[in-house]
């Protein structure tokens, strides 16, 4: 059964600064998550992205375990669940925030988001000539195919499934890079470059 995003959740966007952006400081006390992070091609890992130091009454704007977290401007559309961290994280830029009610699975919603059907849905929506835009307007209005909780835990778990694999062969290549990095700097010092 087909339903409006709207119905099925609260969509936000994340705080745009007018006067002064939060600058990133070693002691901040937030992670700040933008879409460079969304769309990088590798595995989101919360406790590497930068520190900010925002104001107290930003706080309430941070993410909240079971948001889902799609870029509202570029090209690319890729909808990413806060799991959560150690350290609150707070969106910034170009970022909507999805918060599902409790009739929708959150990774359900992720896994339905990033289908090539529904990201082909999306690209037909967005607005704008030269720098395309997901709006919050435009989300509230996507049809979302909601089955019951039951399926739509299921497709949640093979999701979860999935995006585990794809980490862990992430991971393995990083190994590779860094082997065969250490080999070639032991080759060019005239060491052994056995592996």
């Amino acid at each position: 059964m087909n339903h409006l995003l709207g119905a099925l959740a609260k969509v936000h966007t994340a705080v745009v600064f007018r006067d002064q952006a939060p600058k990133e400081e070693p002691d901040g006390n937030v992670r700040a998550l933008a879409i460079r992070d969304l769309v990088a091609g590798k595995p989101l890992r919360w406790h590497e992205l930068p520190r900010l130091h925002v104001q107290e009454r930003h706080l309430s704007h941070c993410l909240q375990r079971g948001d889902v977290v799609i870029p509202s401007r570029g090209d690319y559309y890729k909808a990413w669940l806060f799991e959560g961290a150690d350290d609150p994280v707070f969106p910034v830029g170009q970022l909507n925030v999805i918060r599902p009610n409790p009739q929708l699975d959150a990774r359900y919603l992720v896994w339905h988001l990033n289908e090539p059907s529904t990201q082909k849905r999306i690209s037909l929506l967005l607005t704008g000539t030269t720098i395309k835009a997901l709006t919050k307007a435009t989300l509230l209005s996507l049809e979302v195919e909601v089955p019951p909780m039951p399926k739509q835990r299921q497709i949640a778990e093979l999701d979860q499934t999935t995006q585990e694999i794809v980490a862990i062969r992430h991971r393995l290549n990083e190994i590779d890079r860094t082997e065969i990095a250490y080999v070639t700097r032991q080759a060019l010092r005239g060491g052994a470059a056995h592996a």
